[in-house]
């Protein structure tokens, strides 16, 4: 099975000037499990493609940063059988519900997956508001598209963790587990969705300078902030990586990619005190 994952633009309000591209580091990990099941993965990074082009989306009064539509849709593979498409925030959904439709104008058969905090908090809107979407991910998608690539008959119905329409009535299957032992998932594929773009050109998220690698020590939050969709995209579990395992992909990171720093990306990297302690002490033993 050939499998297209796709994130889309940079998308910001016309008169922004501060939001920098990121890396997709979730659809990076989900190219790196595609790859350990022996599957045929293609990557979509639309930002990365092209960090200096800037385009208009006047219908919206917003911005992109990237390849626009039209060049994704002239890249993706014609053999593709299932899109994967990252939805993060919502003020980029009219936009990123417009290109879904533009995709599945040009790819009917294919199965339209769409996943992502935005997707995941309001599932049931965005296959009303876009009936071009096939299925919504709901939540860690790694275990999700892991059974996603092995069915043969492009019918995920009774995939745990997914949401659909079906004869126009909104059904969510049986609620996937959180992965527990998150070392067991391999690290980001920085191949299929190439990291160097944004490290050459020193593009990273927030403050900081250089070669910043993206990088995950933890996976979920134990609070419930009022602004946060965490609660619906992970729920209260918090789980830490082991610290030999984040080592070893720092050191890979340093040697491969020549870093010069590190961004962490976890929604709360110092809830557990020990184990922040025990994995600077790592740190500056390495």
């Amino acid at each position: 099975m050939a499998i297209t994952l796709i994130r889309f633009a940079l998308v910001a309000p016309s008169g922004d000037a501060g939001t920098e591209p990121t890396p997709p580091i979730g659809l990076a990990y989900l190219s790196a499990m595609c790859k350990a099941e022996g599957v045929e993965v293609q990557g979509i990074d639309a930002a990365g493609k092209n960090l200096n082009k800037t385009f208009k989306i006047p219908e919206y009064n917003l911005k992109g940063n990237g390849l626009e539509i039209s060049e994704i849709i002239n890249l993706i593979n014609p053999k593709t059988k299932v899109i994967g498409i990252s939805s993060m925030f919502s003020h980029e959904w009219p936009y990123v519900r417009d290109c879904i439709k533009l995709i599945k104008k040009n790819f009917p058969k294919a199965n339209i997956v769409v996943g992502g905090e935005h997707a995941t908090a309001l599932p049931e809107y965005c296959l009303r508001d876009c009936k071009a979407i096939d299925y919504i991910s709901l939540g860690e998608g790694e275990e999700t598209w892991s059974e996603i690539i092995k069915q043969k008959d492009n019918n995920f119905n009774d995939i745990a963790g997914l949401a659909y329409l079906k004869n126009d009535e909104f059904v969510k299957t049986d609620l996937r587990k959180r992965i527990r032992h998150i070392d067991k998932i391999p690290w980001p594929d920085w191949n299929t969705f190439p990291i160097e773009p944004y490290l050459d050109n020193a593009v990273s998220f927030g403050p900081g300078s250089g070669r910043n690698m993206p990088i995950l020590a933890s996976r979920g939050c134990p609070y419930e902030c009022t602004f946060c969709s965490n609660p619906l995209m992970f729920g209260r579990r918090y789980y830490v990586r082991e610290i030999n395992d984040l080592i070893n992909q720092i050191k890979h990171y340093i040697e491969k990619y020549k870093i010069t720093g590190l961004q962490f990306y976890d929604l709360t990297a110092i809830v557990k005190k020990n184990w922040v302690l025990e994995f600077c002490k790592a740190l500056k033993e390495n």
